[in-house]
């Protein structure tokens, strides 16, 4: 009696120890297999379902979750782009009422209003409204855009003038020249240097670049921008540098993030940290790179590499 306790007893513990070894050896694969992995929900498509009726359950199970999770995103992705959707329309309706207030200042130039300066608030309002436009759209870039050659000169004239209220308020001197690098012969006055980009989204890059020269002016002296273009590594490069209060060399690497305004973006508090960080992605989803050259006290500029 004893013997056939002690027997069965060895045949369960054997039974036991033999399904264990069988799902270790199944959960070892899955986890081998989930390591090469990048996306890691698709595990449950690398591995067999053949070997016995645990990895099929097993399987199933994770189907199962992989599944519910696409639903998931599924959900988060439609909602997503209505959210985009609607912010595209809300800009495009909030245009007119914009450019109405314009022409009707335009109309009554001679009267009190018109000289307070509710133009240049109004441009200003239109800046942040076309950015959260841009913003909206800068998840889907690649379906928006065309590459080809343009002339960045005109590109730079009509931000400029698009800002002209605003600098001339500032008192401000922009000077733009192209050189070329095979006769270094100096065109001024924004002549034409033609690059491949979209016309569009690099006009837009520019734009941010001059509104941060804008806020970052100092106080006591008259703002300068000089913009010219020069050559690296057979690339052509727009520079946009001006005289502004500059930046911390410790936060020079952080002027791309999301958000991050620096020390003197929080000291004046109209900084969103939301152009530059616009500036770095378009730049990276058209190849073009984007870099800042700064010092405290002495100026910012910015260099676009096409």
């Amino acid at each position: 009696m004893l013997y056939m306790t002690i027997t069965a007893s060895g045949c369960f513990f054997a039974g036991l120890f033999f399904d264990y070894r069988k799902l270790k050896k199944i959960f070892d694969e899955i986890t081998f297999r989930m390591e090469a992995l990048d996306k890691k929900y698709l595990v449950p498509e690398v591995v067999s379902a053949k070997g016995g009726q645990e990895r099929e359950q097993i399987l199933d199970i994770l189907k199962e979750a992989e599944l519910s999770m696409g639903d998931q995103v599924s959900q988060y992705k439609r909602a997503a782009e209505e959210y985009r959707d609607y912010i595209e329309t809300w800009v495009h309706e909030v245009k007119t009422p914009l450019a109405t207030a314009k022409v009707i200042l335009e109309n009554h130039k001679e009267e009190p209003l018109a000289k307070s300066g509710m133009d240049v608030e109004i441009d200003r309002i239109e800046g942040f409204v076309e950015q959260a436009l841009y913003y909206s759209r800068s998840m889907a870039v690649e379906n928006d855009y065309f590459i080809r050659q343009i002339d960045i000169g005109k590109i730079i004239r009509s931000e400029i003038g698009r800002r002209k209220k605003r600098f001339r308020l500032l008192g401000a001197l922009v000077e733009v020249e192209v050189a070329d690098p095979d006769t270094e012969e100096v065109h001024r006055g924004a002549a034409g240097r033609s690059i491949r980009s979209d016309e569009k989204w690099i006009g837009f890059v520019i734009g941010q670049i001059l509104d941060n020269s804008l806020k970052y002016a100092k106080e006591n002296e008259s703002l300068k921008l000089h913009i010219f273009i020069s050559e690296e590594n057979e690339r052509v490069c727009l520079n946009i540098r001006d005289n502004g209060i500059g930046m911390k060399a410790s936060e020079i690497g952080r002027a791309f993030e999301k958000g991050f305004t620096g020390t003197n973006g929080r000291a004046a508090r109209t900084s969103t940290g939301i152009g530059l960080y616009l500036c770095k992605k378009l730049c990276n989803r058209l190849e073009h790179d984007i870099r800042i050259e700064s010092e405290e006290g002495n100026g910012t500029t910015v260099v676009i590499v096409f």
